[in-house]
Parts: C-alpha cells; structure tokens; sequence
C-alpha cells in the first residue's frame, strides 16, 4: 500500500521531469556508464588482471547483475563471479556517498 501511494503521488512529477529533462538525464546517464566501464577496462588491462575476473568487476562496478549472467556464460568458470562479489559491494556504498557529497557541492 506504501509504495502504490507513492507511485500515485509521484507520478506527476516525475512524469514532468520526464518531459522536460528526461533525454538529457538518459544521455547523461548513458554517457557517466560508459566512461565508468571503459575506465575500468582500461586499468584492468594494464594491471594485467585476466579477463574473466574482469568481466566480473565490471558488472560489480556497474552493478549490473545481467553482465556478469553474460560473463557466466561466455566463461565457464566462477572467477566472474569472485569479481562481482568482490568489487559490488564497496562500489555500492562509494556511489552512495559520492551521490551526497556532489548533492551538498551543488546546493
């Protein structure tokens, strides 16, 4: 019930927001995801870490679980899988806390 009355009441915003920002909100979004997963790549390549690791930490980084399901699939083994465990749950809480320091520098 809590979260249908949310929905409910945040709809008309967010459907505004949408229409005002929203291509810019999804370009920028698209845009922030691919610098994330090209930077990782590039400095997993030069700190030499083998590619099924890497295909791990990549999903954990972007915290995209359909990643490593791919990764799971093209490489048969459970080192995608280490990466994401390792890598997921400290990124998490570093998004979280950049969210709140760029939200109190742009205030």
């Amino acid at each position: 019930m809590f979260l249908a009355q949310v929905g409910i009441s945040s709809g008309p915003q967010f459907a505004a927001t949408v229409a005002a920002s929203g291509f810019t909100l999804l370009l920028l979004g698209a845009v922030i995801m691919l610098v994330l997963i090209l930077v990782t790549m590039i400095a997993g390549r030069l700190a030499g870490i083998p590619a099924d690791d890497l295909f791990g930490i990549v999903s954990g980084v972007t915290g995209n679980p359909a990643i490593l399901v791919y990764a799971n699939r093209a490489i048969p083994t459970e080192r995608p899988d280490l990466g994401y465990a390792m890598v997921f749950p400290t990124v998490t809480v570093a998004k979280i806390l950049l969210v709140q320091i760029a939200a109190a520098i742009l205030r």
